[in-house]
């Protein structure tokens, strides 16, 4: 009889994919979301800055919907680094979970 032997290794069962074409699809609204928000400050900002409009009601107004404006682009910004990051994260999930370790144990016959 032979001497058992064990060896181990990490093999991958099914090829990679990237996913990072998933990015897109997440990204479409955001986009829309930050076009709607272009549009609607462009007309706040026409109705304000283009009639001449004058006073401290006004320059409120102004450093409102400018403030309004920066965080809503802010938030976009985030959402689109979260979402990178998500596929990013994914991504790397599947992929380790395509990765399988196994051992192997034989008798070696050649030791006798």
């Amino acid at each position: 009889m032979g001497q058992q032997r064990t060896f181990q290794a990490t093999e991958q069962l099914i090829p990679n994919k990237d996913y990072s074409d998933k990015k897109k699809a997440l990204k479409n609204p955001i986009d829309g979301i930050g076009e709607n928000d272009e549009r609607f400050y462009s007309y706040v900002n026409k109705i304000i800055i283009s009639e001449d409009q004058k006073g401290k009601i006004i320059d409120a107004m102004k450093k409102e919907t400018t403030s309004r404006m920066n965080h809503d682009e802010g938030l976009c910004e985030d959402v689109t680094r979260k979402i990178n990051k998500a596929v990013t994260t994914f991504n790397e999930q599947v992929a380790e979970m395509k990765l399988q370790r196994i051992s192997v144990t034989y008798e070696d016959h050649n030791m006798e």
